[in-house]
C-alpha cells in the first residue's frame, strides 16, 4: 500500500513540474532567444490560427502536434505559387542589438521535408539595408534537424529569411510550399555607454575699463523773437487811440464838472441877503 502511494504521488509530482515548464520552452542552443514572442511578417503565409501563423516563428513552441498544435509557419497552400516566387519573413526584434547566432527549425510532424531550398539569412539595423550573414542551397531535409547559423557579430535588430526557391514537395493543391517551426536569434544586448565629461576651461577675465563719460553739453536756448505781426500792430494803435480818447473825455468832463460848482457857488452867492 506504501508502495502505490509513493508511486501515486511521484506521479502527481512528475505532472505537477511538466505542467510548470511550457510546452517547447527549451531553445536550440542554451542562451537567451531575443526573438521569442516579438513581431513577425511575411510574404505569404497561411493563416489558420490553429497550426500555422506567422506569429507561431516566435512564440516558443517546437513540440509534435500532438503535444501542441502550433505547427510554425507555412506557404498558403491556396496561392498556389511556382517553386522559385520570392517569398521573405520578418522579424523584428524591437530594438538593436548585437546578433552572431539565427536558428531555423523545422517543423517536426514532417519531418522538415517541406523546409525551402534555397534562401539568404540576413539582418539589418533599419530594416532597409541588409546583410547576408548565411546563404544556403539546394538544401533538402529527410529529418527535423535545427539550421544553425553562427557569424561574426553584428549590430541587426531585424531579421530577414529571403527565400527564393521553396521545396521540391508540390502541395495537393498544386503549389510548392515552405515550413518553419520556429526562427531563434541569439546575440548580446548593446552596453549603453556615457560620453566622458571634461571639465570646463574658464577663460581669464578681464576687468572692462570704463570710459570717461562727458557729461552731454546743450547749447544754451535763447527766448523765441516774436516779431510783431500786422494785426499786432494794428491792435496797438487802436488801444492808444482808444487810451487818449478816454483821457480827453474824462478831461472835459471834469472841466464841466468844474464849472457847474462854480456856477452853483455863484448862485448862491448872489441869493444871500444882505446885512
Amino acid at each position: 500500500m506504501k508502495k502505490i502511494a509513493a508511486a501515486a504521488l511521484t506521479i502527481i509530482l512528475a505532472l505537477s513540474i511538466g505542467a510548470a515548464i511550457p510546452a517547447g520552452a527549451e531553445t536550440a542552443i542554451d542562451r537567451e532567444n531575443l526573438a521569442l514572442e516579438t513581431d513577425v511578417e511575411a510574404d505569404n503565409s497561411f493563416e489558420n490560427n490553429q497550426w500555422f501563423s506567422a506569429a507561431f516563428l516566435t512564440d516558443g513552441v517546437h513540440v509534435p502536434l500532438d503535444e501542441d498544435p502550433h505547427a510554425g509557419w507555412s506557404i498558403d497552400p491556396f496561392s498556389v505559387i511556382p517553386r522559385d516566387e520570392p517569398v521573405n519573413i520578418t522579424i523584428d526584434l524591437w530594438r538593436t542589438y548585437i546578433l552572431d547566432t539565427i536558428v531555423i527549425r523545422p517543423c517536426l510532424y514532417n519531418n522538415g521535408e517541406k523546409m525551402p531550398s534555397t534562401y539568404e539569412v540576413q539582418i539589418s539595423e533599419d530594416g532597409s539595408t541588409w546583410t547576408t550573414v548565411a546563404q544556403v542551397e539546394g538544401l533538402v531535409l529527410t529529418e527535423a534537424e535545427d539550421q544553425i547559423y553562427t557569424f561574426d557579430p553584428a549590430p541587426g535588430r531585424y531579421v530577414r529569411i529571403a527565400i527564393t526557391e521553396h521545396s521540391d514537395k508540390v502541395d495537393g493543391t498544386g503549389s510548392y510550399l515552405s515550413e518553419f517551426s520556429e526562427i531563434e536569434v541569439y546575440g548580446e544586448k548593446i552596453p549603453a555607454t556615457e560620453a566622458p565629461t571634461e571639465e570646463p576651461t574658464e577663460e581669464p577675465t578681464q576687468e572692462p575699463t570704463a570710459e570717461p563719460t562727458q557729461e552731454p553739453t546743450t547749447p544754451p536756448t535763447s527766448e523765441p523773437v516774436v516779431q510783431p505781426t500786422e494785426k499786432t500792430a494794428d491792435n496797438d494803435s487802436s488801444k492808444n487811440g482808444g487810451k487818449t480818447a478816454a483821457i480827453i473825455i474824462g478831461a472835459v468832463l471834469g472841466a464841466a464838472a468844474i464849472a457847474a460848482v462854480a456856477l452853483i457857488i455863484a448862485k448862491n452867492s448872489k441869493k444871500k441877503p444882505k446885512q
